[in-house]
């Protein structure tokens, strides 16, 4: 279907008769003057009466020329022969603002044009974005903000236009990245429309950010610079301390393998969609930093906790002095089994339109490996993901396959982004040292603690003591399990796994103090 032309468009913006009739009033009104009013607050009423029309007027006709505007800006940019070069990029763009101000009214009295102003004015304070080309002072608007004035006259010709837009998102490039700038922020109550990456190939898609670890092997819908997500902080971290490494010479470390989810913030969002209840991240590495006030400094599972315990006691008898827990990043798909993300998931899947039919086939596929679902419209279905992680990672599993994915399903990646510290999204699996604590050899597990961790039952003992400037390769802070390793003829290709399940316990000797300050000193050089 072709895009409307300009001239076919006309009709739709600026009523020709309420145009004739606030034309009259204006000559009207231009006629009279206050001392021969017998009143003279009736010609500030009229006046206040037009400038309000005026300004109604200005707000419905820039709300539609602006949604078609830049759809009609940009096809003309496209048919001009212009398409992909900057000069195509400009013609699109003088177009769309052409077409806005040919199409918007134009305040001509002085009440009018204050109205508009003041408006403008009121909705720069509430944070509320443009939609017409007078308050372009304003940022990015909610669709229920300006459906009253909009939605009502504008969707039908919004509608028109979305074949060829849709044409062109899936085309790429800088035209789309309009297209997707101008709609964001305007489906806060729905799960955001995915639009299909563009074609191109497989070294394009890598530069241009659609290939992303935090993807698990999936690509992304759209370039992970362009994604967002909304948190704010919710309570008090201890303040970050830079460890100095030559503070823990003499003494041993072990990892503390953990997600790379941030700590002490409420994520209140993903994308265009705002949750209805915020969900609570509790960390990954900062973890640390929020607990040890407490006494505590890490958590997990029973059974894992008993495992580290165990390695802390030993570490302690094998070398004596101080044992120090190092936090090590896990891959981006450990975040499957925490209870952050299947709240997001489900945040997000509240504020969609998914089908029943959709929910149906999911809940079935999810029952073929956890036959305990009780399903998505389930009362049960949160506390059921909340208290058992193999159905979480079953319920993200399933959530990912294409069949889900196309029919408006969150998207895993982007709800995996929302929920990583952004120090972490582009590390290496099992990338060390950003956050360090002293263990406590002997302790007991902690099974009653101040505050509980919603995914892992069990805590360890421990006080921060601070983390690096930057994590740093596992090979660097544990020398001597990785140097055996190769004098062992073991293909790195097994290190990833094989440190997982051995949680070396590295002496901190003089190799490796020297290591780690060489590493840190060549990083501090590299531009």
């Amino acid at each position: 279907m072709a895009l409307l032309d300009d001239e076919e468009l006309l009709p739709f913006f600026g009523n020709p008769n309420i145009q004739r009739q606030g034309a009259r009033a204006r000559a009207l009104a231009a006629q009279r003057d206050v001392n021969t009013l017998p009143d003279p607050r009736t010609y500030a009423a009229l006046q206040g009466l037009l400038g309000l029309g005026e300004a109604g007027l200005t707000l419905g006709t820039g709300a539609v020329s602006g949604a078609v505007g830049m759809p009609y800006g940009l096809y003309k940019g496209i048919t001009g022969g212009g398409y992909g070069t900057p000069a195509g990029v400009q013609q699109a763009q003088r177009e769309a603002e052409a077409f806005m101000q040919r199409n918007t009214y134009q305040p001509r009295t002085g009440a009018g044009q204050s109205l508009v102003e003041s408006l403008g004015q009121a909705m720069t304070a509430s944070k509320l974005p443009p939609i017409l080309p007078e308050a372009m002072v304003l940022g990015s608007i909610p669709r229920q903000a300006y459906l009253a004035q909009a939605e009502r006259k504008g969707m039908d010709l919004e509608r028109a236009v979305a074949p060829a837009v849709e044409r062109t998102l899936n085309r790429g490039g800088f035209p789309a990245g309009l297209l997707q700038d101008m709609a964001q922020g305007t489906q806060s109550q729905a799960v955001p429309k995915v639009v299909k990456p563009p074609r191109m190939s497989a070294a394009e898609a890598q530069a241009a950010g659609y290939w992303h670890p935090i993807g698990a092997g999936k690509k992304l819908p759209i370039p992970i610079s362009q994604m967002s997500a909304e948190r704010e902080p919710v309570r008090g971290l201890m303040d970050r301390i830079i460890a100095n490494p030559e503070s823990m010479y003499g003494n041993a470390i072990i990892p503390l393998t953990g997600d790379r989810s941030i700590a002490g913030q409420n994520l209140l969002g993903i994308g265009g969609t705002r949750f209805e209840n915020p969900v609570y991240l509790e960390g990954g590495y900062d973890f640390m930093r929020t607990h040890s006030p407490e006494g505590t400094v890490w958590a997990s599972e029973a059974g894992r906790s008993r495992a580290i315990q165990n390695r802390i006691d030993k570490a302690a008898q094998d070398f004596g002095g101080d044992v120090f827990g190092v936090y090590s990043a896990m891959g981006p798909e450990s975040m499957n089994f925490n209870v952050m993300m299947a709240d997001s998931l489900l945040e997000q899947m509240k504020a969609g339109k998914l089908t029943k039919k959709s929910i149906g086939a999911f809940d079935k596929e999810v029952r073929k490996i956890r036959p305990e679902w009780k399903g998505v419209m389930s009362p049960e279905a949160r506390q059921q993901l909340d208290v058992n992680g193999a159905l979480r990672q079953a319920f993200v599993d399933r959530m990912q396959l294409d069949e889900f994915q196309n029919a408006g399903f969150p998207n895993i990646g982007y709800t995996r982004y929302a929920i990583t510290d952004p120090r972490l999204l582009d590390e290496p699996m099992y990338s060390s040292g950003l956050a360090i604590s002293k263990m406590a050899p002997g302790s007991e597990l902690v099974t009653n603690p101040v505050t509980p961790h919603k995914t892992y039952n069990t805590q360890l003992r421990g006080e921060y003591v601070g983390g690096l400037n930057q994590s740093v390769p596992m090979s660097v802070m544990y020398p001597s399990w990785f140097n055996e390793r190769r004098a062992m003829g073991a293909p790195i290709s097994g290190d990833v796994r094989s440190f997982d399940l051995a949680k070396p316990i590295q002496q901190t000797n003089q190799e490796w103090l020297d290591g780690l300050m060489n590493y840190l000193m060549r990083q501090q050089q590299t531009p």
